[in-house]
């Protein structure tokens, strides 16, 4: 598993920790590429947790395997092209459709 630090250092960012929790680890980017969250799960059912939570707020995420990051749909695309992923999006009804892996 890639802690926050390690998905954060893939994306040449030192981040901002702001949550260093034991189920989860976030920190806040500010790149060239935009700013952006990362956060990271210890298991991936705290990840489904978080973003099925998430699934009530309007936006796009790029999820990966105990991890995702949140960013605008532009920024999210090119740090896609750098950490792979899947980007999922929500209207904010409490559906989403993913696109891509």
């Amino acid at each position: 598993m890639l802690s926050a630090e390690d998905l954060a250092a893939k994306l040449g960012c030192k981040p901002e920790m702001r949550t260093k929790a034991a189920e989860l680890r976030q920190g806040i980017c500010k790149t060239a590429d935009g700013n952006y969250a990362v956060t990271s799960f210890t298991t991936e059912k705290g990840r489904k947790d978080w973003l099925d939570y998430a699934l009530m707020y309007k936006g796009t995420d790029l999820v990966g395997r105990q991890w995702v990051v949140t960013a605008p749909p532009p920024v999210l695309e090119t740090l896609r092209k750098k950490l792979g992923g899947e980007l999922q999006s929500s209207d904010g009804s409490g559906s989403n459709r993913a696109s891509g892996t």
